[in-house]
């Protein structure tokens, strides 16, 4: 049996303020677009017995009506094709406030496709039940609070009857967290311990955006496929793309299947304490490939131990015309003083995880709100004013 396993798929993203020519949209939309209409064409090629969408179909959870439309469009390429598909809404396709409900469970009206949401209307417990052939799919979808989907995720034991048990899931593992970028609003996690004594044949996990394998002393695979596209400079590292995971008699095996998206070039930290200016600039010179590549790439640059005067002339001999020929810069300084200290720089992620991280962390929020709702609030005007939803 072979199963595809793909997620953080994030349709209606947008970053920077760029178009692209023969579509008029942003072109970071239309970058997402494209690698998902790839990841269902390869799937039409391979024709798997299965597919699998661990969760963050769209970016939030009002996604723009193009993004809707272009959903529907490509599950019903999958429909059309006989190929059994599982969907569950991830935390970004969930309110915080369930009588929302989710865009996500439109899809459930295409045949051969499930679409799991915990819409109150739908799916209330979150969870169903998927038998494909020799094989039971257990998905889970994603929930209000991270206490719900841990009482569920206990209460889950593979069925006997079945060849294959899977578990699609949409979590972050705490254990995990130094080793990939996160922090997002509203984003829920599991104890692995739940995880090790599961008794599942394979676990399909959506949410970090780097594909790897969790290490586990049974002989359940958990594993995160990763994301079709990065979706910020803190993920330029990762490698884009979904997995095909076989089944069979020796056991569970996968294969990595990657997915060519705009390049992003990270830099190696160039070190400027003591270092002259021209220095400096011919060191990030011979590091850059050539223009052409650069030009529809997104460039990232540390340098530490440089001071403002010195920065300043940087800034006008070599980084502004970087900043002019590459698609999109992010460049970080750190002064010779903070060196001395903790070593930090202005770093910053979108504004939604900026405004709610702020909410969480630094605000003053008096105990006669509901904190929770208060910042869903705000995360719907952002929405409405970066363009991301209708005012409706």
């Amino acid at each position: 049996m072979e199963v595809v396993h793909f997620s953080d798929t994030h349709l209606g993203y947008r970053e920077f303020h760029r178009t692209d020519p023969e579509t008029g949209i942003n072109q970071r939309e239309q970058d997402v677009y494209d690698s998902f209409n790839g990841i269902v064409d390869r799937i039409l090629e391979i024709d798997p017995n299965l597919a699998l969408h661990a969760g963050d179909l769209f970016d939030n959870v009002r996604p723009t009506n193009r993004a809707v439309n272009l959903a529907i469009e490509q599950f019903s390429r999958l429909s059309e094709a006989n190929i059994p598909t599982v969907v569950i809404a991830g935390n970004h396709d969930t309110p915080k406030i369930s009588t929302t409900g989710t865009i996500t469970r439109a899809l459930d009206r295409l045949t051969n496709i499930d679409a799991v949401t915990a819409d109150p209307d739908g799916d209330s417990t979150g969870y169903r039940k998927i038998p494909v052939g020799p094989t039971l799919v257990h998905a889970v979808s994603d929930t209000p609070t991270e206490e719900e989907l841990a009482e569920r995720v206990k209460r889950l034991e593979p069925d006997k009857d079945y060849r294959w048990n899977i578990l699609v899931l949409h979590a972050g593992i705490g254990t995990l967290e130094d080793q990939v970028y996160s922090g997002e609003f509203n984003e829920h996690h599991v104890n692995k311990g739940l995880l090790e004594q599961s008794g599942f044949d394979y676990v399909a996990l959506g949410h970090y955006h780097k594909r790897m394998e969790i290490d586990m002393p049974s002989k359940t695979k958990v594993v995160y496929c990763g994301a079709p596209e990065r979706y910020s400079f803190n993920e330029s590292d990762y490698e884009p793309g979904f997995l095909r995971v076989h089944f069979n008699d020796e056991g569970v095996s996968y294969d990595e299947e990657l997915i060519e998206t705009r390049n992003f070039i990270s830099l190696d930290t160039v070190d400027g304490e003591g270092r002259s200016v021209r220095e400096i600039q011919e060191e990030i010179e011979s590091r850059l490939p050539d223009g052409s590549e650069v030009e529809e790439s997104l460039v990232s640059l540390k340098i530490t131990g440089i001071n403002a005067a010195s920065y300043s002339l940087l800034e006008e001999k070599c980084l502004a015309g970087l900043r002019d020929r590459a698609f999109e810069t992010n460049f970080q300084v750190i002064g010779p003083e903070e060196l001395q200290g903790e070593n930090s720089s202005l770093t910053f992620s979108d504004l939604r995880t900026e405004f709610s991280n702020f909410m969480n962390d630094r605000a003053e929020i008096s105990d006669e709100l509901d904190s929770e709702q208060l910042i869903e609030t705000g995360q719907k005007y952002l929405g409405i004013a970066l363009g991301e939803e209708d005012e409706s």
